[in-house]
């Protein structure tokens, strides 16, 4: 028991300890994600010298930098950028982050010079919801069991009544009959049925 409690925990943690690197500095890119894990996605080679860069997934700003500076991070709580390196980190990874992001780099004019796409998807699911439809996996199997046995009992004393019904016992007394005088007196016998009982 313990040993199985223990790989539960395992599995668990290897499944929130798993880091993904990605590379967006391809248009295009595809990156997969484990849910629960990290993902290290490569936006550039360093942003120190970049004066404006939008990070988006769909039309939802996520990263905005200007002037060497965070502007806004929507995910701040689990994410963060990195301009030294122009990564940005996103942790705890939930289904909701799979989808399209787009960045945007402009010169220092402010207008549009490269726009590049990344695909990421996120696998795995909650542990949560896993453990729910286990639960109710095991649930259903669990009243599937107990229906069974209540319906086998219930036939089981079914039969027995119905055997008890069909049982009759009876008190039997052999007499010998006591008018007749034959040779074969002492063989001839009469049944006398006295009282009958029936169970049930």
């Amino acid at each position: 028991m313990e040993a199985t409690v223990g790989l539960l925990f395992l599995l668990i943690g290897v499944s929130y300890g798993v880091e993904t690197f990605c590379d967006a500095r391809q248009d295009g890119a595809q990156c997969l994600g484990t849910w629960g894990g990290t993902v290290f996605v490569k936006l550039m080679d360093q942003a120190s010298g970049a004066p404006r860069i939008d990070w988006m997934k769909g039309a939802t700003s996520i990263l905005r930098w200007r002037n060497n500076a965070i502007v806004t991070n929507t995910i701040m709580s689990r994410s963060e950028f990195i301009p030294n390196n122009g990564t940005f980190r996103i942790n705890n990874l939930r289904n909701s982050d799979s989808g399209k992001y787009t960045l945007k780099l402009f010169d220092l004019e402010g207008k549009e010079k490269e726009t590049r796409n990344l695909q990421l998807s996120i696998e795995g699911q909650s542990p949560l919801r896993v453990g729910a439809i286990s639960a109710l996996v095991f649930y259903s199997i669990l009243l599937l069991v107990c229906v069974i046995i209540i319906c086998v009992q219930s036939k089981k004393q079914k039969c027995k009544e119905k055997l008890n019904a069909d049982l009759t016992y009876v008190d039997v007394r052999v007499m010998q009959q006591q008018g007749r005088k034959s040779v074969k007196q002492n063989m001839e016998e009469e049944v006398e049925y006295s009282q009958i009982k029936t169970a049930g």
